[in-house]
């Protein structure tokens, strides 16, 4: 039988890999985090907070669009 991933699981791996792509955690600090606290929204979000003081993606992104300042 095929690993079929829920829509939840994929929103996990694309949440991950904007935190790489954005140069906010690298992918073994994003593990490590994984490790200690699980594959959850609550882990990916703690790293965003931590690393750039944002609450979500979208706040993060909309900083990000109006320069970065």
């Amino acid at each position: 039988m095929e690993n079929i991933k829920t829509i939840q699981e994929l929103a996990l791996d694309w949440f991950f890999d904007q935190l790489v792509e954005n140069g906010i955690a690298t992918k073994n600090e994003i593990k490590l985090v994984i490790l200690i606290n699980g594959y959850n929204q609550d882990a990916l979000d703690s790293i965003l907070y931590a690393r750039t003081g944002y609450r979500s993606l979208s706040q993060y992104e909309e900083h990000e669009a109006e320069g970065g300042e």
